[in-house]
């Protein structure tokens, strides 16, 4: 989207979700300490909490109070406020304005879910190529890193579609297999299967030899 220059963007409208005094204080202040907004709290809190957590309803004993969401937080109000109320309990145990119980499934699903991820970049790293020694200049190299068939059956479009499916894996800050060697080595594979694209696209032989690569055997 583009903005006019001068131009102010409006802000994103707001929808007040009623709860407690109590739930109100407490989610400003996990926001705050987090460096998040009560919005954000509320999309990633709605994640996990279970379906059966009580809602701890619009009010408590210290009065009534309201939360500013955006409008983009999807979900009831009830939800919203379970969700809420389940992530401060999960931030301060002595918080309790959710079941016991209810916290209890919220750190086993918390649980739960790292040990897949764990799981899952332990598998991630047993099936991710393994680092060539330099850099990657032969073609078969980069194609078979990029896991396609042969070098006539991809155009550059699927080149950087694939480049951008892998290289969150091998980042070296924020990839589930962080490597700075297969990273680089990822690089060096696209771009030498850009100029393969294009070279054999500018002499002729692109269309010929991809139908010939596509024909079944006879």
């Amino acid at each position: 989207m583009s903005v006019a220059p001068g131009s102010v963007l409006a802000p994103s409208p707001l929808r007040l979700i009623p709860c407690g005094v109590r739930l109100a204080e407490a989610v400003r202040a996990l926001s705050a300490l987090r460096g998040s907004t009560p919005s954000d709290l509320a999309s990633a809190a709605l994640l996990l909490v279970p379906d059966a957590a009580g809602d701890p309803g619009e009010s408590d004993e210290d009065g009534r109070a309201g939360l500013a969401l955006r409008s983009c937080v999807r979900g009831s109000d009830s939800a919203i406020r379970r969700a809420l109320a389940a992530a401060v309990a999960l931030a301060d145990p002595g918080f309790r304005v959710v079941p016991a119980a209810d916290v209890g499934r919220l750190e086993a699903a918390v649980e739960t879910l790292g040990y897949r991820n764990k799981t899952l970049a332990h598998a991630l790293k047993r099936l991710s190529f393994q680092p060539l020694d330099g850099r990657v200049t032969e073609l078969r190299d980069a194609v078979q890193m990029f896991g396609f068939v042969n070098e006539w059956c991809f155009d550059e479009d699927q080149v950087r579609r694939r480049f951008r499916e892998l290289a969150p894996v091998y980042h070296p800050d924020t990839g589930v297999v962080a490597c700075r060697e297969r990273m680089g080595q990822l690089i060096d594979a696209r771009n030498l299967l850009v100029r393969h694209v294009r070279t054999v696209y500018a002499s002729g032989d692109w269309v010929a030899r991809r139908s010939a690569s596509a024909s079944p055997p006879v």
